[in-house]
């Protein structure tokens, strides 16, 4: 997929964006057709696209927490699929799903030590 076609050989132009160049709006940015080699200036325009979903828990129903997958997993949180918030697990959560606590996790980093 190019960026742009020049205005003169329709030929499709791929913009080299190094050093984030042809990213700034509102600038007139200036490039050569790598067909006809004729120079000629582009604009830039970025859109936003916006998505909704429905997130019951802001609306009176309970967060639906799911433990997060992280490494090393004495570091889980609990995280609402819905809205984003996130907690600490609680007990019972940490010994139903047999994650170390923190402090065992570091303990066993000590152990380790010579």
């Amino acid at each position: 997929m190019s960026d742009i076609k020049c205005p003169y050989c329709k030929q499709e132009q791929e913009v080299c964006h190094d050093d984030g160049f042809g990213y700034e709006e509102d600038v007139l940015h200036e490039i050569e057709c790598c067909r006809c080699e004729k120079r000629f200036i582009f604009t830039t325009s970025i859109s936003y696209y916006y998505s909704s979903q429905r997130a019951d828990c802001l609306n009176g129903s309970p967060h639906k927490f799911s433990p997060t997958h992280t490494f090393p997993k004495a570091f889980t949180r609990m995280d609402c699929e819905w809205c984003g918030t996130s907690r600490e697990l609680t007990e019972d959560e940490r010994i139903e799903l047999k994650i170390p606590t923190k402090k065992s996790y570091m303990d066993s980093l000590k152990g380790g030590e010579a």
